[in-house]
Formats: structure tokens, sequence, C-alpha cells
């Protein structure tokens, strides 16, 4: 009897001790990572944003989390500015500010131990505000969509709690405005947003 139990003991440590390793393992992984940042941002093709403003540009902040291996969690938030182009095309609204978040998933490939490139794939939601130019108030509006996009990491320390990031993203803008014209409808609704970003990256 003794014996048995010493032998299910022995077997239970062994398959533990493993599994225990394993956890290490995946903790181990676990990383997080600040970037400040700033962007630029353009709508190509023949919609609102792009024929009615000039670039927009703003700066930010985003949030990672390397949970498992190569694949993680991020979070960006952007505050941006843009200048009007056509104000004709604009109505009675004066140049507009927009915040954006951008949620996503991205997977990272080691290309050196100074050199990384991540895919991500998330969905982005924004407000834009434009004020009147009467000075009455401002025009508000709430909108969503998906968004994908890549960034270069060179890591600048021996460590890796360095870096500087360089991206490139593709977001998809709907604002579901209504009209009897579909493509008035479609033009002042719907546009692709590209945007370009530099930042400086710390991981903890």
């Amino acid at each position: 009897m003794i014996k048995k139990g010493v032998l299910f003991f022995i077997l239970l440590f062994s398959i533990s001790m493993p599994a225990q390793r394993r956890k290490r393992s995946w903790t181990e992984n676990v990383t997080f990572s600040v970037d400040p940042h700033v962007k630029v941002m353009t709508s190509p093709g023949n919609n609102f944003l792009g024929d009615a403003f000039d670039y927009f540009y703003g700066f930010g902040l985003g949030l990672n989390a390397n949970l498992y291996r190569n694949f993680g969690l991020g979070v960006e938030y952007t505050y941006f500015l843009a200048n009007l182009k056509k104000p004709e095309l604009s109505g009675y609204l004066g140049a507009p500010s927009m915040n954006n978040f951008d949620w996503y998933l991205f997977h990272k490939d080691k290309i050196s131990e100074a050199f990384s490139v991540e895919e991500s794939l998330g969905y982005s939601t924004y407000r834009m505000k434009s004020p009147f130019l009467d000075g009455s108030g401002k025009f508000s509006e709430g909108n969503g969509g998906l968004n994908f996009g890549a960034k270069a990491v060179l890591v600048l320390d021996a460590e890796g709690y360095q870096a500087v990031v360089f991206g490139a993203k593709i977001n998809f803008y709907n604002a579901k405005i209504g009209n009897q014209n579909p493509d008035i409808e479609k033009f002042y609704s719907e546009a692709t947003l590209l945007n370009f970003s530099a930042a400086y990256r710390i991981t903890f």
C-alpha cells in the first residue's frame, strides 16, 4: 500500500513539473509596451473627407500586450486635426477635429534581434466634431469601421526596452449618413483612410 502511494505521488509530481514549466514559459513571454506616436492621415478617392479637408494630422498613445507567443492585443488613441480645403463641400462647417480609437489583434514576426514586423487587424471608432461657421455650436457624428496595417519595429538597446516604430494602416470609415441620392449618400458616408505613424516604444 505504501509503495503504491509513493508511486502515485512520483507519477503526479512527474506530470505536474512539465505543466509548471509550460506555465512559466507562457508567462515569461508576456510583455507590455507603450507607444507615444504622431500620425498623418489622408483619404484617397472621391469622398467627403478627402475632398473637403487637407491631411489630418495628430498625436496619441498606443498600448500593446504580447500575450501568447507572437500574438497580442493593442489599442491606440489619436487626436486628429485638419484644415478646410474646399469649404463649399462642408456647408456651414469649419475645420474638424477627430477622436480615433483603434482596437486590434497583432502578430509579430521577428526578423532579427534588432528588427521585427507586426501585422494587425481590428476595428476603429471615430468621433468627428466641426464648429458651425456662425458660432452657434458644433456638429458631431460617430462612426466606425475595420482596420488593418503593419509596423516596422527597430530596437534601440541590447535589452529590447526601447524601440522606434514606423507604421502604415488602412481604416474603413462609415458614418451611415442617409440621403435619397445614393451617390451623395456614399460621398458623405464612406471613406478609406490611409495613415502613417512614427512612435517611440517603451517595453516593460
